[in-house]
């Protein structure tokens, strides 16, 4: 067979297992691509990447990882950094052996990657959240030990706990950003890059009617836990992400004029929600914690509750939910905006109440019900007939 080729994830995914009666215990091929590029497939299939270079006369070689955990693009990428180095006179092999200490994922992160977000980045704390949420399985994990089928089996527990192909793919991308600075500052292998995102509807079809929202509020209001049944009951109210609203302090409230205040919104801004009898009822009934400062405390001393999806399932089975599995957190904000506009209320002040940079946003979230739509259809025809005078249609 032809041992020189240029290398594609094809042709290695075709590579024969090296003979059992071969001398050499792997079969060796050569990318023509990256000179001294080699892939190694044993006698059980496994194939691996390997640096072969000469350096100050001798023949030296240095592992670059495992196919298909790295691809052949990253492996050229990793290789192309090797052989500067050698150019410059630099064994690659004892640099990498001198730092052997490689930290964890989670050690990486916090000593190293998460200073640097917290300079660069305003949602810093949006990866810090999603990193200790969702990151567990691989954090203990040594950084050039980590593969791409274990990043691929987190995404995979993600989608099995419930997580929408959103949140999915945000701690993915989240990874892959990590992964980007532990590749230049640990000289390894993005694995992260090898996880496709997963698709998404960005559609937004479902949302609770009034009669739904009412039943959600009245039994998350019943809900035995009054940390995490205000907040759901609150959220189907108010309209504000689900982030926004969990890590509030009462320090953000004003009962007397009546406000909440959200410093750092998504879009960068603060926001104020102006309360009405509802919702200032709802706040003077839940219970202060003296030695926690979040108005939704959590188990741990300090912090807010964690996302009570336990509690809204069982909430949105109390409540006859029909499609239950459809209707998410983010869906109380889609719902507040639709009930809104579909009963009159102007796009522009439901603008304002999201905090949209523009108007365009906040129709995305509008659903027009089957009357209002009924009547669109229905306006010009009695105009014509003289039936009425069409003067608005709401929503």
């Amino acid at each position: 067979m032809n041992k020189r080729f240029k290398f594609t994830n094809a042709t290695l995914k075709a590579l024969p297992a090296n003979s059992a009666d071969s001398r050499s215990t792997e079969l060796e091929v050569s990318d023509t691509e990256i000179v001294g590029l080699k892939c190694l497939s044993g006698r059980t299939g496994s194939k691996r990447f390997l640096l072969r270079y000469t350096l100050h006369g001798k023949k030296r070689s240095i592992a670059i990882g495992r196919f298909p955990d790295i691809d052949v693009d990253t492996a050229r990428r990793i290789a192309r950094k090797h052989k500067a180095q050698v150019a410059d006179g630099i064994d690659p092999k004892q640099v990498r052996d001198e730092s052997a200490d490689v930290p964890t994922v989670k050690d990486f992160f916090y000593s190293t990657y998460l200073p640097m977000a917290k300079k660069r980045k305003k949602t810093w704390d949006d990866d810090e959240q999603r990193f200790r949420d969702h990151a567990k399985p691989i954090a203990d994990i040594a950084y050039n030990a980590l593969t791409a089928h274990q990043v691929m089996q987190l995404q995979l527990s993600l989608s099995d706990q419930g997580y929408s192909a959103a949140t999915n793919n945000r701690v993915l991308a989240m990874l892959k950003t990590v992964g980007k600075l532990a590749e230049r500052l640990l000289n390894v292998p993005n694995v992260a890059l090898m996880v496709s995102l997963l698709p998404e509807n960005n559609t937004r079809t479902r949302f609770c009617d009034l009669d739904e929202t009412r039943r959600i509020i009245k039994c998350a209001r019943e809900y035995h836990c009054p940390s995490a049944g205000n907040f759901i009951a609150l959220l189907f109210l108010m309209g504000c992400r689900e982030s926004e609203l969990r890590y509030r302090k009462w320090t953000d409230v004003d009962l007397v004029k009546r406000t909440l205040s959200i410093p750092n919104t998504k879009n960068g801004s603060s926001h104020t929600i102006f309360l009405s009898d509802l919702m200032v009822e709802i706040f003077q009934s839940i219970p202060r914690v003296s030695s926690n400062p979040h108005v939704f405390p959590g188990t741990k001393k300090g912090k807010p509750i964690a996302p009570p999806r336990w509690a809204f399932n069982l909430i949105k089975k109390r409540a006859g939910i029909k499609d239950a599995g459809e209707v998410l957190f983010h869906t109380a904000r889609h719902s507040v905006a639709s009930n809104l506009i579909s009963n009159g209320a102007d796009i522009s002040a439901v603008k304002v109440l999201l905090n949209h940079r523009s108007v365009e946003s906040t129709l995305i979230y509008a659903k027009h019900s089957e009357a209002n739509q009924r009547q669109t259809t229905a306006a010009l025809s009695d105009m014509i007939e003289g039936k009425h005078h069409f003067n608005h249609i709401d929503g």
